[in-house]
């Protein structure tokens, strides 16, 4: 389950992205009453005027399970998730409120939670994003749910054994040069993006397919950026020859033209 949290200044916008969107339900709300987007941005403003000094004073967080996991849950399970999580992050007892999206079949949750408490006082949003991250991973292990990092590992493992299967293809063809290669690579579905110096050389590489991306270090050590330029420059040289030798041992040897009889 990846765990997402940001500060947020426009909480009307936000609550009004996740309530209206096709298909969204209201999981859980804690100490709000308001319908619309503006009526529950206005009882968390009563609280946020109390502290005139944070001026991003709504949390936009996300749980997002994977999708079998996300399959198993029921609108009362989900509810139970995002109380689990926010007594974690000790929000518990902040205003919030939550709706459930479901894109292409992968539920998530969307939580907009006061970050002024009933006293005034702001919720430290210091490394805010990795600590729900951390949060999150906790919840996932107890729930039961495939964590962040095994999520990002099963990915990588994915995109991984693609672009090497592909890059096996495109090396056959005999690409002369990195830009021959990112041609090649994209006509598979693959794009290579390349991270130039100032020198001009290619540092840094990573590859893309759809909305889906892989730095090439991660992919193997021979897809760092020097590792793969050398790798195409031999394999051109390599095959350049063999087929110089090939050429050499297999001249054709030009027949006669037969005469013609009358």
């Amino acid at each position: 389950m990846i765990g997402k949290a940001k500060s947020i200044a426009h909480t009307v916008k936000a609550v009004n992205y996740a309530k209206k969107k096709p298909g969204a339900k209201e999981i859980s709300r804690n100490k709000v009453a308001g319908e619309t987007p503006r009526e529950i941005a206005t009882e968390f403003r009563i609280f946020q005027n109390l502290n005139s000094k944070c001026g991003k004073n709504t949390f936009s967080m996300v749980l997002s399970p994977s999708i079998p996991d996300g399959d198993k849950l029921s609108n009362s399970d989900f509810a139970k998730l995002a109380e689990d999580f926010l007594k974690r992050m000790k929000l518990d007892n902040h205003q919030f409120i939550s709706f459930l999206h479901i894109d292409e079949k992968h539920k998530h949750l969307h939580i907009y939670v006061n970050r002024i408490d009933f006293d005034g006082k702001a919720y430290k949003d210091h490394f805010i994003s990795k600590k729900a991250q951390r949060i999150a991973e906790s919840v996932a292990k107890e729930w039961g749910f495939t964590t962040a990092k095994e999520i990002q590992q099963q990915k990588e493992q994915r995109l991984s054994s693609y672009i090497k299967e592909v890059h096996q293809r495109v090396l056959s063809v005999m690409p002369r040069d990195i830009d021959d290669y990112v041609q090649l690579m994209e006509q598979d579905g693959i794009q290579t993006h390349r991270r130039i110096a100032s020198d001009g050389k290619v540092v840094g590489l990573k590859f893309q397919i759809g909305e889906e991306t892989i730095k090439g270090s991660s992919v193997g050590r021979e897809f760092s950026a020097a590792n793969l330029q050398k790798q195409i420059l031999r394999n051109f040289e390599a095959m350049y020859y063999a087929e110089q030798e090939r050429r050499k041992r297999q001249r054709i040897i030009p027949t006669k033209k037969p005469r013609m009889r009358f």
